[in-house]
């Protein structure tokens, strides 16, 4: 299996070795492990496959004017270009940007593979041609009648009470048009608002999206009335306890507690992304 992450110092070596045998006799081909390392000292994103504790392949990635631009993508592992080029895409898509680019060279079977991967030919640069990408709109919604079923999958529940109406204090994560998680808000007495841990598809998890998804949800609750929110102290949420008490959530006993209306925790997150 092909996993993305960033790159470490140690992965200088592997990452100049993939670079200098995709791209013998360009400028890039010639660069050693130092010429990485200063590249990723001097601001440069680079991501690393990894397959079996191996680097197997690098890409570079940058925001330009709210646009997500890549470069110098070698593999030498199937699959491996794929799965660096959805990890641009992935990260393009979580800081809100909607394009992706790259400028590909004159070979038709590089620029068809891209095109299979959904970037299409908006212009040339010399002997490039940039291709582009549109990326689906993250949004945290309301709930709607037929989100239902999808939510009875991520939440394990019975989806016909949610088929019948849409229910306040119920919220999606959408992908486009594709119900990708689910949070939801009621009621435990007292003025207190419990929150759902967020429930999201497996792509999804890893992204901090379920932080996103309880803002959105206690914004509602804090709107509604209630002066407390509560939240399950899971495994899933434990990993994101510094990014939970940086929003003003501390763990009390089984639970997350917050006191609302504290703007300290920066204020509404947006619906979108």
């Amino acid at each position: 299996m092909v996993t993305v992450r960033d790159i470490e110092p140690g992965d200088a070596a592997a990452a100049s070795a993939i670079l200098r045998q995709a791209f013998a006799g360009e400028e890039i081909g010639r660069i050693d492990a130092a010429g990485v390392e200063l590249l990723t000292q001097t601001g440069h994103a680079l991501l690393v496959a990894e397959r079996d504790g191996e680097v197997c392949g690098v890409v570079r990635m940058r925001d330009e004017d709210g646009i997500a631009w890549f470069d110098l993508l070698a593999s030498n592992v199937a699959g491996a270009g794929r799965a660096l080029v959805r990890a641009v895409e992935i990260r393009a898509q979580d800081s809100g940007l909607r394009l992706v680019r790259l400028k590909a060279p004159e070979r038709r079977r590089l620029q068809e593979r891209f095109m299979r991967w959904g970037y299409l030919p908006i212009a040339r640069d010399g002997e490039t041609l940039v291709m582009e990408k549109r990326l689906p709109l993250l949004t945290v919604r309301e709930q709607r009648r037929d989100d239902a079923e999808a939510i009875g999958q991520l939440a394990a529940i019975d989806p016909w009470p949610l088929a019948q109406e849409a229910r306040p204090g119920w919220f999606v994560l959408a992908d486009g048009e594709r119900v990708v998680g689910v949070v939801w808000v009621r009621d435990a007495a007292a003025g207190v608002a419990s929150i759902s841990e967020p429930a999201l598809a497996d792509e999804y998890r890893g992204r901090s999206l379920e932080l996103w998804m309880i803002e959105r949800a206690t914004v509602y609750a804090e709107t509604r009335g209630f002066h407390t929110a509560e939240l399950p102290a899971s495994p899933q949420l434990d990993v994101r306890r510094r990014d939970l008490e940086d929003r003003r959530w501390f763990p009390e006993g089984r639970v997350y507690r917050k006191s609302l209306g504290d703007r300290l925790s920066g204020g509404a997150m947006s619906d979108e992304r």
